[in-house]
Order: structure tokens, then sequence, then C-alpha cells
């Protein structure tokens, strides 16, 4: 080459720089610990285009959830085989203290070499140089799990407060209503990661067969096919009233109500007992105020373990049972004693449920479980709630719940809203004066789409094989308002004028109560479309 000729002498220049920024990039990332590759600007340009169009998952702060739900993630990108889809699993350290040999000990701990680490103090961690074009792209998915609270609605603060910052953001929290209304401001692209609720998520998703309405009395028309109504509603007991517990009875009101032949909600019970429910109790009618004054409600504030429950146990008739004093044990040593003493007194152990949670299911406890239910000839004691199964990508992600929720907008169609699951979202989402109450609306109206999909199990518990008549249409009908009024009343709704910022809706009457014509005929429409996903099952 002649390098006397100024255009091949500026080719070769060109060339060497670019051999130049090839051999940093490559030490950079192969050869150099990951503290350079955190502060390397050059470390971007090189890897934007093969991220971009990827799912990422970012996680700030390592932990024995985070570590178990990367796990989670890997062992399904291993089974999907999509590889042109998936992209980098990083973690961030929050420490200024570099260890080079921390990242290869992630790594070989989780298994897979897709997993990047990088360290950095909070206050610095959204702008690290070696993240941002993962953070900007809107398929991240971005988990914050500090080792505080008040870390964590820091980083919830800067992340959403950044309009470059795309990310989907799941906020952890142990705490079932410390920070609702934070999260609620944020706009629909961040979620509560929290155990508790999480633990009822997956009972719904994966284990239909211990849901309420199997412990109901279903009304049934001489060829054998359920009306609709059920003839005996449940009668539930909770024992514990801590965070789960307080989740049990939101669990309970918005999946263990049903419809009566009256259209009505059936008669139901629920009797909490708790030693320290006074110090609880306000707070949680404050969150569902809605519940306050309900009569199907009990609370108790006295052990479990007095006399004085155990003679009304033997006298009562509760079919359905959550024990959730603590993360174990003691709730496994309460569920054999109610299990006893239920044989005893002659009941139908067949009708009858006890839920027991448990955070570290062992395979010593699944065999203590499976001895008593043999002994018994039944099928009572069941475990939930086990760490292991509720840090799963789908009790996560809601993913597939979101999928089913949008087969639902055929109904906003034949209402005339001609808007898609996204167009609403774009819509809502939209910064302006009314941009707080736009996203109170459109965190309840998604929440009523997955709500809806999550209940099709008990749904089709109540739907004849065949196509219903105008009767069973109208039960029907009045179990999909039912569930709808109940599971926005979890959220803290109450009935009253239309006004998100204060959490009321016009329509939380009873089915015979409604005014609206128009909600009557969108409930019919909700039946339609789930008696029509039922047949394309």
């Amino acid at each position: 080459m002649d390098l006397t000729n100024p255009l091949h002498l500026i080719l070769t220049l060109f060339a060497g720089l670019a051999a130049l920024a090839l051999s940093i990039w490559l030490i950079v990332f192969f050869v150099k610990p990951s503290r350079s590759r955190d502060v390397l600007s050059l470390a971007i340009p090189f890897s934007f285009i093969g991220r971009k169009n990827r799912k990422h998952h970012v996680f700030v702060g390592i932990s024995p959830y985070s570590k178990l739900l990367a796990a989670h993630l890997l062992q399904d990108w291993e089974m999907e085989n999509k590889k042109s889809d998936q992209g980098r699993i990083l973690f961030v350290n929050l420490t200024d203290h570099f260890n080079p040999l921390a990242e290869r000990q992630l790594q070989k701990e989780l298994g897979s070499s897709r997993v990047r680490l990088f360290h950095a103090m909070p206050a610095d961690v959204l702008t690290l140089r070696g993240l941002r074009s993962w953070l900007f792209n809107k398929r991240t998915s971005l988990y914050l799990f500090a080792d505080t609270e008040e870390v964590n609605v820091q980083l919830l603060t800067q992340a959403t407060s950044n309009p470059d910052i795309k990310a989907k953001v799941f906020f952890y929290s142990d705490e079932l209503n410390g920070f609702d209304a934070l999260v609620a401001s944020t706009g629909s692209r961040v979620r509560t990661l929290n155990p508790h609720q999480m633990a009822f998520r997956h009972l719904t998703l994966q284990r239909p067969e211990l849901m309420p309405f199997n412990f109901v009395k279903k009304a049934v028309g001489a060829d054998g096919e359920p009306l609709g109504y059920v003839t005996d509603g449940l009668h539930a007991l909770v024992i514990g009233f801590g965070n789960t517990g307080q989740e049990a009875v939101r669990f309970l009101y918005e999946f263990g109500s049903f419809v009566g032949k009256d259209l009505q909600r059936a008669p139901m019970s629920v009797k909490v007992y708790d030693p320290s429910l006074e110090a609880q109790l306000g707070a949680f009618l404050e969150s569902a105020p809605q519940l306050k004054g309900d009569k199907a409600f009990t609370w108790c504030a006295e052990s479990a373990g007095s006399v004085a429950f155990w003679d009304e146990f033997a006298q009562a008739r509760f079919n359905y049972i959550i024990v959730a004093m603590d993360d174990g044990p003691k709730n496994l040593q309460m569920a054999i004693s109610l299990l006893q003493a239920a044989a005893r007194s002659g009941r139908d152990l067949s009708s009858m449920l006890i839920l027991v949670r448990y955070w570290q299911e062992s395979a010593k406890i699944r065999e203590i479980i499976k001895s008593y239910n043999e002994a018994f000839d039944a099928s009572v004691l069941h475990c939930f709630g086990n760490t292991q199964d509720i840090w799963s990508s789908d009790v996560i992600s809601g993913r597939r719940l979101k999928n089913v929720a949008q087969l639902f907008d055929e109904n906003r169609r034949l209402m005339g809203i001609d808007e898609t699951w996204d167009e609403r979202k774009e819509r809502l989402s939209k910064p302006g004066k009314n941009q707080l109450r736009n996203q109170l609306q459109l965190r309840r109206e998604q929440a009523m789409d997955v709500a809806r999909a999550v209940y099709l199990p008990t749904f089709y518990a109540f739907a004849p094989k065949r196509q219903p008549d105008a009767d069973q249409m109208q039960y029907l009908a009045a179990l999909e308002h039912l569930h709808w009024m109940h599971a926005l009343a979890v959220m803290g709704y109450c009935d009253g004028p239309m006004d998100d910022l204060a959490r009321r809706h016009p329509d939380m009457v009873p089915y015979p109560e409604l005014k609206s014509d128009k909600y009557k005929h969108m409930g019919l429409l909700a039946v339609k479309s789930m008696l029509t996903l039922k047949k394309g099952e």
C-alpha cells in the first residue's frame, strides 16, 4: 500500500484505530475484571447492537431471592432455547469493595457464563456506563433487591423519574402496604414483589385443586350441570394475622365469595385469630375499607391455642383453614392439631382443607404431611408458599396472565372502545395535568383485566359444559360482578362517585342493585368471552 497516497494513509490510520479499539474491548470484556467494564465507555458501542432487542435482567442487590429468581430465568431460557431473544443476567453488588473473583463465583453458583457482575454504591447504580444501554431498553427488567427498603425506595424514585430509563421495574418489599401509594404513582411499568402476595398468586396459578371453589356446595341441575350458584358458601378460618394472614383474608374475600340463588353473595364466614390482631387490624381495614363492617368477618384477638378456641373449633363447620403464624414449624404443628381435632369431632375430612404456610418445604416436611394424610385417609394437609416455588419467572412476570387478559379486549371493542391493551397504556401514560389520576386509572383497569384472567378456573367450575341458558347466564354474570367488586375492594376501592385518586367506584354494589344497564351488559360480555376461551382450550 502506498502510504504517500493520502487516501491510503487515512485508510491505514482508520484500520489501526479500529484494531486498537477492538483490542481494548476484548481486554475489557474477556481479560480485565468487572471493575473495568463498569467505567469504560468504549464497552458500550460494541455491545449495544447485540443487546438492543434481547431480554435482559438486571438485579440490584445480591440476595437469596435475587439469585433464586435468576436461576429460574436461566432454566427457562435453557428450556425455551430461543437464543436470539436471550440476553444477560446482570447483578450489581451494592458495595465499593471490589472482589475480582466474585463474578466467577456467581457464574459458578448459577451455572451460566451469561451472568455479569458490577459493583457500585446505591447512588451510582443507575448511572453506571456499563448498564445504561440495558436500562434504556424497554425489554429489560430491573429488579430492586437492596438490603434495606430505604435504598430500594431511593432506587425506585431514581428509575421512574429518569425519562431515559425504559426498563420494567420490580420493587421488592416484605411489607404488604408499606409503599402502595409510592408504587401506584410510578405508572404501570412498576410491580411490587412481595413474598406473601406471591405465595397466594402461586396458589391461584399452579394449585387450582386447592382453590376455595372446590370446598363449597354448588347447585346443580337434573343433568348434573352446575347452575352458577352455591347452596352453601365458604366457612374459613385464618390463624395468624401477620403479613401472610392479612393476604390470606384478601385472598378469601376475592376467591372465596360466591353467588347464592338470590343473585346476592351467598352466606360465608371468615374467622381470624391472632392475639396481636388489634395492633394490625386498623391499618389493614384502612387499606381495604370495603371490608369494614362486613358481617362475614369475625376478628378474634386471642390465641388459637386457648380452651375457648378448641371448644369452638369442635362445634364449628370450617371447611377452609389457613395457618400462617410463622414461617413453618409452628404452622405445621398447629395444622396437625387441627386435623386431629376435626377427626375426633367426626368431621367429614374429604370436604375440608388445611393450608400450611411453609417458607422452606423440605423432603422431610413433605413426608410428614403425606403420612398424616394417609393415616386419616384424606388429602387435608397441604403446604403453600414454598420459597423455591413462588420465586419463579411465571409468578413474577405475569406474562401468561397478561396474554389471557389481553384476550378480553374484545369486550371493550363491543362496547365501542376501540383500544388495545398497549394503546390504553400509551394514552394513560402520557405526562400532563392529570398524570397521577391517569396512572391510577391505568393500574386499576389493568389489574381488573389480570384479575379476570386469574379467576378463570373458578368461573369455569360454575359454567356448564353446554351453552348456558338465560338463568345460568344471569348467575354467571352475577358471579363475575361479585369477583370484580371484591378484586377491586382488596385494592382499596369502596363504593362512591368515580374517583381513582380517592379509590371510589360507583358500581361496587351487589349485582341486583346495579343501576347501570351498561355495566350489566359488560358483565354479560365478559361471561361470553370467558365461555369462548373455555371452548378454545
